[in-house]
């Protein structure tokens, strides 16, 4: 089939992966084949090894020899990246300057100097863009999004979060890729999954003043080679002025032994929320009520996964895409703010480019 052909009444689209990690395999790969017309038609592993298993486990049409190669090829109209955040913005740039659709997952990148390179770069193209959206708070969205712009709250006060996990906990497990900077930049825990969520319910931040620490500075490398320092924090505790006027208090930890759930609360003049992030269980209570009470997400506002879906939806309607890369640059301001406001022990001001 030529490029363009019709395929079941919908124009054919050929897909090419860079990376082929845990979330292209477990839902991108299965999304993108439920939908009529879309080729798996390349892709660009780590190593060649990894991309013929790849493309032998799901049916991929093509190796490539290496990512630039794939990005460059007329036989790949949307790009599909499955990297670590180190690899972000180079196959971004090189995929839309190459006239590729992109697809990125999340974090978006390694810093805000990369978001916005990958922001002017979509801009400057006709290419529709999209990031992988969070799936926490994901089912609530549209039901959180309803009862806030109803008023349930009234006008929001306080926010407060609360992320604690054991995953770091164990001082002899190896140094995670996610625990060095040089793969992941400033992204630490799930702050900048958790920006996303509150900044599509609460809006930005204004200022950020904030405590890191990392209390288990060495770790051995994954191939037992050695030692390697330890730079990305194991917890991270913001204080947050929203640019609403709201004060937030947003707690992140991967050395908490027996947790409790992960929990988004907003108290307003009105009422309060409370979201059980773990659950997808939404309480609330207004002024006057006896306590907080369930309220069930309605079934037609539950917010199914459908980003394959959505990013192929918009390039054949040519119409953008949700999360956008203006939306993840906002939430990579706010991580690198809050990461810096800890190593550099002082108040940071939002946008960055006023600090």
């Amino acid at each position: 089939l030529e490029k363009g052909a019709m395929v079941m009444g919908k124009e054919e689209l050929r897909v090419g992966f860079v990376g082929a990690g845990n979330i292209v395999r477990e839902r991108h790969v299965p999304g993108l084949r439920k939908i009529p017309g879309v080729r798996l038609a390349g892709v660009a592993n780590r190593s060649r090894g990894s991309s013929e298993r790849a493309a032998a486990e799901f049916d991929i049409e093509r190796v490539y020899p290496s990512w630039e190669e794939l990005v460059r090829s007329d036989e790949i109209d949307a790009v599909f990246i499955g990297t670590w955040p180190y690899m972000h913005c180079p196959v971004t740039l090189a995929a839309l300057e190459s006239g590729k659709h992109v697809f990125c997952q999340a974090r978006m990148c390694m810093d805000y100097d990369e978001a916005r390179q990958m922001l002017l770069a979509s801009q400057q193209s006709e290419k529709v863009t999209m990031l992988c959206p969070p799936p926490v708070g994901l089912a609530g969205d549209y039901w959180m999004r309803d009862l806030l712009a109803g008023g349930f709250v009234g006008e929001p006060r306080s926010i407060q979060l609360r992320a604690m996990a054991p995953s770091l906990l164990d001082p002899d497990a190896p140094l995670h890729w996610r625990q060095d900077r040089s793969l992941s930049g400033y992204n630490t825990l799930t702050v900048g999954i958790y920006a996303e969520v509150i900044h599509r319910w609460f809006g930005y931040a204004a200022r950020v003043t904030s405590a890191t620490r990392v209390f288990t500075t060495r770790r051995p490398l994954q191939d037992g080679s050695g030692m390697a320092e330890v730079t990305v924090p194991d917890a991270v505790f913001a204080a947050v002025e929203m640019e609403s006027g709201a004060l937030a208090s947003m707690q992140w930890s991967g050395v908490a032994a027996f947790p409790e759930p992960s929990v988004l609360e907003v108290h307003g003049s009105e009422g309060t929320l409370r979201y059980l992030l773990d659950e997808d269980q939404i309480l609330g209570g207004r002024v006057g009520d006896g306590s907080l009470r369930p309220l069930p997400i309605p079934p037609d506002k539950v917010r199914h996964w459908t980003v394959e879906e959505d990013f192929v939806a918009a390039i054949r309607e040519g119409r953008p895409a949700s999360p956008s890369f203006y939306d993840g640059l906002k939430y990579m301001e706010f991580t690198e703010a809050v990461i810096r406001s800890g190593e550099e022990r002082r108040s940071i001001s939002l946008p960055l480019e006023a600090s």
